[in-house]
């Protein structure tokens, strides 16, 4: 069963200042012809209610209980000599019911981006046709990755290919499919010997108008705890901005974006790495993290 508020369960008011309801106002004065408009708001739940007023309230006044949803009572005063006419308190009603409903979204939506960005797995939404709507941080280090060194993937049944080519064949695939279950999941090794879970989930909009989605969810790899890497470190006689380096590589993060979390120069990052890559004997970072994985692995298990 779902639930009626998936995010957020108890509705709220919205602020004295938000547009939308300063919209309403301005409709509901317009229509009805009042010096000036008070809404009233009252969610249902524990939330405190709120007033709006546009125009300078008088004592005598037209009082309209309105429509607002499920989640509202609604009660709008206007300083006008008569009341108005049922089809304009069922068009005031209407866009409550729209502004208040937006605003619920936002809230959502809002808060959906906050929680997706803190997040520890990669996610990736894309259209009917591959094309990428929405990457939270994780995944769009992924991205940025692939960008710079063109990163090779494999799986069961795929052959060897960038990892966003594989992962947009698989998109391709999951958008003739069911919509709600998943299309494909598996795991996708990754060339410099790392492995990364991943599902693929059709997402289908009962809107006809909307645009149809496809979920990708990465499952990066179980990060290496820092006393490992220190172990790694120490063995190879690394500097402490040697090691800072190496754990922000672990997290799949691109010279560029090293630089600017470190506050130095992709010039610099490129010295620590070649130092990295001489002193552990690799020739790139690919070599490099698959050394990592095996010597922390090998540490793990003694």
């Amino acid at each position: 069963m779902g639930a009626e508020h998936p995010i957020v369960l108890e509705p709220q008011c919205p602020s004295e200042g938000d547009t939308r309801i300063v919209e309403f106002l301005r409709l509901a004065r317009a229509l009805t012809q009042s010096t000036w408009v008070e809404l009233e708001l009252r969610p249902v739940g524990t939330a405190p209610a709120s007033r709006y007023l546009l125009g300078e309230r008088k004592k005598k006044a037209c009082t309209l209980q309105l429509q607002a949803g499920i989640d509202f009572e609604a009660t709008l005063r206007l300083g006008a000599v008569t009341k108005p006419e049922p089809d304009i308190i069922d068009l005031l009603s209407s866009a409550l019911q729209r502004s208040l409903e937006f605003h619920g979204l936002l809230i959502r939506t809002s808060l959906l981006g906050r929680v997706l960005e803190e997040a520890s797995h990669s996610v990736i939404i894309f259209d009917d046709e591959a094309r990428v709507l929405y990457a939270n941080p994780p995944a769009d280090n992924i991205l940025s990755l692939q960008t710079e060194h063109e990163m090779q993937a494999r799986t069961d049944g795929w052959p060897a290919q960038p990892l966003f080519t594989l992962l947009c064949s698989l998109v391709e695939q999951a958008v003739a499919g069911e919509a709600g279950t998943p299309h494909w999941r598996g795991v996708i090794d990754l060339a410099d010997g790392r492995m990364m879970g991943c599902e693929v989930t059709r997402v289908a909009v009962a809107n006809d108008d909307a645009v149809n989605a496809v979920l990708v969810t990465l499952q990066t790899p179980a990060s290496v705890s820092k006393v490992r890497i220190q172990d790694f470190a120490s063995s190879h006689h690394l500097s402490r901005r040697e090691l800072e380096v190496l754990h922000l590589l672990g997290q799949g993060l691109t010279t560029a974006a090293m630089a600017e979390k470190l506050g130095i120069s992709p010039h610099t990052v490129r010295d620590h790495l070649k130092h990295l890559y001489r002193k552990t004997g690799t020739k790139g970072r690919s070599e490099l993290l698959g050394l990592i994985s095996r010597a922390t692995a090998l540490t793990a298990q003694t």
